[in-house]
């Protein structure tokens, strides 16, 4: 069997192009062929991805395309007479960038009108989470294919040092770096003076970190870090020195930190909005109320109860396990297989 995977984009760091590297040696071990095609392709990516005109199937192969953003350029794949499966990773909704990036709101709302289009004219439509498969009215669900391994064993002590909270995502307006920075003052002005805010992730646009710096720096000095381009051995670091994963996007379709937080055993406090709730489970404190001082006293609750920061620690590890690298891999294969 051949089964070629198909992306819009590919870059060396991106969550979807990690993701067909890991389906590609999948299908390696299971004796399949094929090609992964990208539209665009980061030059940093190396051999991995070829371009999309070298995509040559034969009849009977399995064409997989990944969408997770507007791919005008991969309409001509749909007019192709193989067999098509659609794997929607998700697409953020315009409102969060019209008042940043005019640009990337046009390609998001775009993106998200063509994806219903793209799915009928395949033969199988499947989400990373049921939120994403709903969307497009499927029950079909292949989940991020986590691997840990690279974030080392899970840590046996707590951090040292002053309660450090720790979000790691793309800098971005729906991922709420911002009310992050205020919980932090909050948290600061009512009971932990000397919390800490680390922000792990990209910037959507170098000028949106400097906005967030400046943020930072009015609110809060000194406390609150930025780092990016990290490399896997820096980011394990990150989460083995965090007291607290803390999320409060507004929009998530999956969130693969929630697992290496997890992972590495650090209790986590997130926004159940998108793909969160079914990701987190019962492994998370949900911050459902809007009201950030609600959030604050959630923060403070899980850094002063050992005995939740144990439960939490417990349950985590059974979410991680949930999403083990068999299970999702025999989804995976239940989907493509005839």
């Amino acid at each position: 069997m051949n089964v070629h995977q198909v992306l819009s984009g590919a870059g060396p760091h991106d969550a979807v192009s990690n993701q067909a590297r890991a389906f590609r040696g999948l299908f390696g071990q299971w004796g399949w062929g094929g090609q992964d095609v990208a539209a665009g392709i980061d030059p940093r990516v190396g051999r991995s991805f070829a371009p999309l005109a070298a995509l040559a199937p034969a009849p009977g192969d399995t064409l997989l395309i990944h969408y997770s953003a507007y791919a005008p350029k991969l309409r001509g794949v749909l007019e192709r007479p193989e067999r098509k499966v659609l794997l929607s990773h998700n697409v953020t909704p315009a409102r969060w960038f019209w008042d940043y990036e005019p640009r990337i709101a046009i390609q998001c709302a775009l993106g998200r009108q063509q994806l219903p289009e793209y799915a009928a004219r395949c033969e199988v439509v499947a989400g990373v989470s049921a939120f994403n498969a709903a969307e497009l009215g499927s029950d079909r669900v292949v989940p991020i294919l986590f691997d840990p391994a690279g974030l080392g064993a899970p840590r046996t002590q707590e951090p040292a040092g002053p309660p450090n909270l720790l979000f790691v995502g793309r800098l971005a307006p729906h991922k709420r770096q911002d009310e992050l920075i205020r919980l932090v003052v909050l948290l600061r002005a009512n009971g932990v003076p000397d919390a800490r805010l680390t922000l792990v992730g990209e910037p959507m646009k170098p000028w949106y970190l400097e906005e967030l710096r400046r943020l930072a720096g009015m609110l809060a000095p000194g406390a609150v870090t930025f780092k990016t381009g990290l490399t896997t051995a820096e980011l394990a670091a990150e989460y083995r020195a965090a007291s607290l994963f803390v999320g409060l996007s507004e929009h998530e379709g999956f969130c693969i930190p929630l697992l290496e937080a997890f992972h590495v055993g650090v209790p986590v406090i997130v926004r159940p909005v998108g793909g969160t709730p079914e990701v987190a489970g019962d492994a998370a404190l949900f911050a459902s109320d809007p009201d950030l001082a609600v959030t604050a006293e959630l923060c403070r609750l899980a850094l002063e109860d050992t005995e939740l920061r144990a439960t939490l620690r417990e349950r985590g590890a059974a979410r991680v396990a949930h999403f083990a690298h068999g299970p999702v891999a025999a989804q995976l294969r239940a989907l493509l297989d005839r």
